[in-house]
């Protein structure tokens, strides 16, 4: 077992610190790379979403990796993939490359989040549970935080290139640490284990046939999936070509949105406790929550010049709800199965960022094509992403109302 626990979080805390921070630092990288290579707004979608596909797709195999092999060697595996990246990304010459880099870091940071939490699982008691996985969110936002305004610095004194040379470097850091500083997995199954695909297609059996799961599916596809969606590429899009901000104050937008991530964690870790306090179940919490970030997405559509950062802000304020759905998720299963659950609604929540950042710059190039000015579409985009945000909530919870509906 670890000496202590901050021997175990800061390992796994650094690659999840710089997971998220290249999920959402091509919010800051857009105009280099769009000047670079010379990219449409669905360029730019399929390019940042490339990193959101691949995450998704390794989650299924993940989870059953983590429960077969154990965090360590899995976690430190992959992450010779994100290092790998990060290269490609550095000496990419055409847009194809850099697309290929993306999905590489995808791949490598897929099990960054979900490792940790079945190392904690093995390693501490169930009391520390809650507080470990809300640590990991927070110094996950605070990986985000440093790729907005840090990189708008560092752009001032070396080119992108160099960024993800820097990346990759810190990335072999935690590779390090993790493959030799934290204490060998103990719960490598036998060589009478099933094979590892029918291993794989009995857990997704058993997470389908569940009816948590296809009440959680439009949620997680669209009202999760978006938010990441909208964070990791196109805040700071926004703040510049609907709000009007310079590069600086876009990147500056990021920051603070970014900042209310993470105060969003907090708030809602300590909330989920008092609301229990007060008799309210924390499915009405997340509901609640997920109302007022509807409301914001409304305020944010129709919102005038000047005014889309305070909208912003109030979405992912309200959005913080959202990680209530691990938990309520997770808990459906039994121990056995907790990696594939966890990893499993992983995969729903990160297809459906891929779907809404590549649909949204799909709906903004379709919209300017039949005539509309880049400020509309992009209002008429967001709207889109509203009416899936509704249509979800009304299935949720509707189907819990009816669970054999579900």
């Amino acid at each position: 077992m670890p000496q202590t626990i901050w021997q175990s979080v800061w390992p796994f805390g650094t690659a999840y610190a710089l997971s998220y921070g290249l999920r959402t630092i091509n919010g800051v990288l857009a105009p280099e790379l769009t000047t670079a290579f010379s990219l449409s707004a669905a360029d730019l979608g399929l390019l940042s979403s490339a990193y959101l596909l691949t995450f998704a797709l390794m989650q299924l195999p993940v989870g059953l990796l983590l429960d077969r092999y154990g965090p360590r060697r899995v976690e430190s595996g992959l992450l010779l993939f994100a290092i790998a990246g990060c290269l490609v990304s550095a000496m990419a010459s055409a847009f194809w490359q850099l697309w290929i880099g993306r999905a590489l870091i995808g791949v490598g940071v897929s099990a960054c989040l979900m490792a940790s939490y079945k190392f904690y699982r093995i390693w501490f008691d169930q009391r520390l549970q809650a507080p470990l996985a809300s640590s990991m969110l927070v110094i996950g936002s605070a990986g985000a935080l440093c790729a907005t305004l840090p990189v708008q610095w560092a752009l001032a004194l070396m080119s992108w290139q160099d960024i993800f040379v820097w990346l990759a470097l810190a990335f072999g850091l935690a590779f390090l640490a993790i493959r030799f500083a934290l204490p060998a997995d103990s719960i490598v199954r036998s060589d009478g284990a099933p094979p590892l695909l029918k291993d794989a297609m009995d857990g997704l059996a058993q997470l389908t046939r569940a009816p948590i799961f296809w009440r959680m599916l439009p949620f997680g596809l669209l009202s999760y999936g978006g938010l990441l969606a909208m964070h990791s590429l196109w805040v700071a899009p926004w703040l510049s070509r609907v709000d009007g901000a310079g590069q600086a104050q876009a990147a500056l937008g990021l920051f603070v949105v970014t900042a209310t991530v993470l105060l969003s964690h907090l708030g809602t870790a300590a909330l989920s406790v008092r609301v229990q306090k007060w008799g309210w179940e924390l499915p009405k919490l997340m509901h609640t929550g997920l109302v007022g970030m509807a409301i914001a997405t409304l305020a944010l559509m129709v919102a005038p010049v000047g005014w889309a950062l305070y909208c912003w802000i109030l979405v992912f304020l309200f959005g913080g709800v959202t990680t209530l759905a691990y938990t309520r998720f997770a808990s459906a299963f039994p121990i056995a199965l907790s990696g594939r659950a966890t990893t499993g609604f992983n995969f729903l929540i990160f297809i459906g960022a891929f779907a809404v950042q590549w649909g949204l710059g799909l709906a903004i190039d379709g919209f300017m094509a039949m005539g509309s000015e880049e400020q509309l579409a992009m209002r008429m985009g967001i709207g889109l992403w509203l009416i899936a945000q509704v249509a979800s909530l009304l299935w949720l919870t509707r189907s819990q109302a009816h669970p054999g509906r579900a």
